[in-house]
């Protein structure tokens, strides 16, 4: 009793005197209360910020939920969520991809912004191997959706390999229309090669500088510009060029076959040669660089014939 009669005077002085005393007795029971009002309202069981499983227990086997950052992953119908993560995945094994997407498109439950991305990518896919299949696929994709900016983009890629550079074109010209500017860097690049293939060169080179002022991270069009920048003569752009899609890929040997082909043509013979049977090292069964190798020894070889000849 002694005890609770000190606790008792001690709080009957620090609530005459201690104004801060006085307000913290007004302050924790309201803060008590508060808490355990939001802790019913909100986390009892069957309320709407609630799991569906028993209160205060993990949810048994739960689905993954949809990637929504993305637009390609958003707004599918959950039941395909599984082929929708592996249609849309990165592996080298692309079998299992195209066979989620070819789900995806046969299911009938996709709306029709995610059945062209569905088409799309299958296309992309198929696009090395398959590319009749591919072709087929931005068509139907395209059939849906007739101003699909990548959609356009890639089946012109398709008509290039296959030298048909006037549908190529049109489909480039309609992409770059669509595509922000900022986005339009690879539809740039092509319709840059697809111009250097018709030689006209201005509008080729007009299109490669675009697209490498708007992706500078892209080494493939200073390849594409050296070349064009060699039909014209303009060697030493060329070898800036050549060289500088070497040192963004340094394993790639077409930078160093484009650098001996201008040293060739520059009349540097044996610099050339150094160019070529480094190519060669980067990967040895690279039918161009091996044949400017072997040409330029054969010469190299007769040349050294000739003086011995000469000197005998």
């Amino acid at each position: 009793m002694q005890w609770t009669s000190r606790m008792a005077a001690q709080h009957s002085a620090l609530w005459g005197f201690d104004r801060w005393y006085r307000l913290w007795w007004y302050i924790w029971p309201a803060s008590l209360a508060l808490l355990v009002i939001g802790w019913i309202c909100i986390d009892k069981p069957g309320s709407v910020a609630s799991s569906s499983a028993p209160w205060g227990k993990p949810v048994p086997n739960a689905p993954p939920q949809p990637i929504r950052r993305s637009p390609i992953l958003a707004n599918w119908p959950e039941k395909l969520h599984n082929d929708v993560m592996t249609c849309f995945a990165n592996a080298l094994d692309v079998t299992p991809l195209m066979e989620a997407c070819s789900r995806l498109i046969d299911s009938g439950l996709a709306p029709n912004p995610q059945l062209v991305a569905a088409y799309s990518q299958r296309g992309f896919l198929r696009r090395l191997k398959e590319p009749d299949l591919a072709l087929a696929d931005y068509n139907a994709a395209l059939n849906i959706q007739a101003d699909a900016p990548v959609v356009l983009q890639n089946r012109a890629w398709i008509y290039i390999t296959r030298n048909r550079y006037d549908a190529a074109l049109a489909d480039l010209n309609k992409a770059i229309e669509v595509f922000p500017p900022a986005a339009a860097a690879r539809a740039r690049y092509y319709r840059g090669v697809t111009f250097f293939k018709q030689k006209e060169y201005p509008a080729a080179m007009s299109d490669l500088n675009e697209a490498l002022k708007v992706d500078p991270g892209n080494p493939d069009p200073y390849l594409t510009r050296g070349e064009l920048e060699q039909a014209q003569q303009q060697y030493d752009a060329a070898l800036k060029d050549f060289d500088e899609f070497s040192k963004r890929v340094p394993r790639n040997p077409r930078g160093l076959i484009g650098r001996g082909s201008v040293l060739e043509a520059t009349g540097r013979p044996k610099e050339a040669l150094l160019a070529y049977e480094n190519a060669v090292a980067l990967e040895p069964a690279n039918a161009q660089a091996l044949a400017a190798r072997d040409r330029l020894r054969s010469a190299q070889d007769a040349g050294d014939q000739t003086k011995g000849d000469q000197i005998k």
